[in-house]
């Protein structure tokens, strides 16, 4: 509060403030102390004259007491009580009744205050007693007891009350005159202050005048200051600095003319540096944003730098990646998590390690199949890790296809040669059977006959599956068909075996047709209904509990995607790998391990591809 006061103010103008407000604080001190001590002689001689005033009147009143002449105390009361200075005046008998009173507080007597219950001498209090106007006014009582000659125990009392107006009004003129007083030492002790300020405020603003001098440049300013030693010293200091200035001055001049001739050069330097390094920036910056895999630089377990691929692959936000409690190995899936942790710190100790194949999940939950690779760099002066993760995903899954593919084509070669010539074993076993059972054998060499007979039969319906999955069937013209109808076909021939079944588990399945307007498509009805067919039925076989089937067809870009999604057990990653196999199933007896086989060579036959994305306990698509 004092500070800002000051601040910002003139010194003059400081000077006289302090100047007046000491004179102020220790006047209004003085003032206050000797207004006390007056207070206290002012109270203590009005303490003496009511005394004084009680013990007269009691003397006159000793014979009025002992006679009890009531009318004579009332008539002392009333000729005490003409003095200005008396409120009342109050006699009371040795019992402490009312004998006489008199005073402009008195017209109530009740409202008089009772006397103290042991009076053993004189005694003064401050009462409070109800004035003409009915304000409550302050007086100071004194208490003197009658005593006669030969009476240890009073023959009465005398209450004189004295007004504090007389006390009151000599302090208010008393203080008056010091207030006076003081203000009159604050405007001097101010006019001193204001004096004192200017001299030495003026040598010290000659002193500001140079200052101002030297911050233009003007080295040739001197002063000359007069007065106390220590301003002349501040003086001679000033112009000493002043010298030197200009000393340093001239040295500036002739060092700032030879630096500006090699700066002519250096600019040229740092301007053709400048531009190679902003050109190799732009061509980092270019190739690590437009980089396909994403690019980071990990030090101490915080991702410092990514490039905009790692945001895409993953589906994160910038500042999710920004976060202090983000860590990078949190991507990738549990048993990759230390491989991933420790590799970084090798790496940013300087080791060399080889690549290694690691599994993440984006946002979405979706895996991918990434190669990490990682060296040392410098990054803010400290070491780091510099990351490049390589997206396997695709590679991964066209190298499985092609596995797929060239297994299954394996598979068909041997098959096709296999069921060619079981096929001619069969045929020579079956027509020969037939030809035996025409020449009339007993009925039991004719029943065992027919045992074979069927046997060869089944036989040649299994080659001939085996063909259908590697057959490439050139006798049948593709025709124009739509796939929405296909897909209805499939769902009404099915519908009494799947809709059997489930009743007969006491489970609900339901079957819902989804398929957008598409163009028709080349292919074989029988040959697509036979593929929807199957898919349906293994999709309600792996319903056992029921749920939801879903068949949809839709276009995209240039391609026609049909999908049968269910919300089954689903399917181990092993039991993916072999789905289309021949003879491979998972139903035991019930099945032949033939029915997705022969569905992938149609789809295969048909130029389209067929893939399966599963999961344990969430179904199958």
């Amino acid at each position: 509060m004092i500070r800002r006061l000051f601040e910002g103010r003139r010194l003059e103008s400081s000077f006289a403030i302090a100047s007046g407000l000491l004179v102020v604080l220790v006047v209004g001190s003085a003032l206050a102390v000797v207004r006390g001590r007056l207070e206290n002689v002012l109270c203590k001689g009005m303490q003496a004259r009511g005394y004084s005033i009680a013990q007269s009147i009691g003397a006159v009143s000793t014979p009025s007491l002992l006679a009890y002449n009531y009318v004579a105390l009332e008539t002392a009361a009333r000729n005490a009580v003409e003095d200005p200075d008396l409120s009342y005046v109050v006699i009371h008998d040795k019992e402490g009744n009312l004998a006489g009173a008199a005073g402009t507080l008195v017209s109530d007597v009740e409202r008089l205050p009772e006397l103290p219950e042991e009076l053993d001498g004189p005694k003064t209090r401050e009462v409070h007693l109800t004035g003409p106007a009915g304000q409550a006014e302050p007086t100071f009582e004194s208490i003197v007891p009658v005593l006669v000659e030969g009476s240890k125990k009073p023959w009465g009392y005398v209450r004189v009350g004295l007004s504090y107006d007389s006390k009151n009004a000599e302090l208010r003129r008393l203080t008056l005159g010091m207030i006076i007083t003081g203000v009159l030492l604050s405007l001097a002790g101010m006019s001193i202050g204001r004096f004192l300020a200017r001299r030495i405020a003026a040598p010290l603003r000659k002193l500001a005048d140079g200052t101002e001098a030297l911050s233009y440049g003007d080295t040739s300013y001197r002063i000359s200051v007069g007065g106390a030693r220590e301003l002349a010293e501040l003086a001679a200091a000033f112009n000493r600095m002043m010298d030197r200035v200009a000393e340093k001055a001239k040295e500036s001049t002739a060092f700032q003319k030879e630096l500006e001739r090699l700066n002519a050069t250096l600019e040229e330097q740092v301007s053709a540096r400048t531009r190679a390094l902003e050109e190799s920036e732009v061509q980092y910056r270019t190739l690590v944003e437009h980089s396909p895999d994403p690019i980071l630089i990990v030090q101490n377990e915080r991702v410092k730098f990514f490039s905009r691929a790692f945001q895409e692959t993953f589906g994160l936000k910038a500042e999710d990646v920004e976060d202090p409690n983000f860590r990078l190995e949190s991507l990738f899936a549990q048993d990759c998590q230390s491989v991933v942790a420790h590799r970084l710190r090798l790496w940013q100790h300087g080791k060399v390690l080889s690549p290694a194949m690691v599994t993440a999940y984006d946002s979405a939950g979706r895996a991918r199949e990434l190669e990490l690779r990682g060296s040392r760099i410098d990054y803010l002066g400290q070491s780091a890790t510099e990351c490049l993760l390589v997206d396997m995903t695709e590679t991964q899954r066209l190298r499985e296809e092609l596995e797929d593919t060239q297994r299954l084509r394996a598979l068909g070669e041997l098959s096709s040669g296999v069921a060619h010539d079981f096929n001619n074993l069969l045929g020579a076993i079956l027509g020969r059977i037939q030809l035996l059972r025409t020449r009339g054998f007993p009925p039991d060499v004719d029943g065992d006959m027919a045992v074979i007979e069927k046997a060869a039969q089944d036989g040649r319906e299994t080659v001939r599956r085996i063909q259908e999955f590697s057959r490439t069937r050139t006798d049948r013209p593709f025709e124009p068909l739509s796939l929405a109808e296909i897909i209805d076909d499939a769902v009404e021939i099915t519908r009494g075996r799947w809709k059997t079944e489930s009743e007969r588990r006491n489970v609900k399945v339901q079957i819902a047709v989804e398929c957008d307007k598409v163009p028709p498509i080349l292919g074989s009805a029988t040959e697509l209904r036979e593929v929807f067919t199957n898919l349906i039925l293994n999709a309600a076989d792996a319903m056992p509990q029921g749920g939801a089937l879903t068949l949809r067809c839709f276009r995209r870009g240039s391609e026609i995607h049909a999908e049968v999604e269910d919300t089954g057990v689903g399917m181990t990653e092993e039991i993916r790998r072999h789905l289309f196999d021949p003879f491979f199933t998972t139903k035991g007896n019930s099945g032949t391990g033939l029915g997705m086989s022969v569905a992938y060579g149609i789809v295969c036959r048909h130029g389209g591809t067929i893939q399966v994305e599963t999961a344990l306990g969430t179904g199958t698509k």
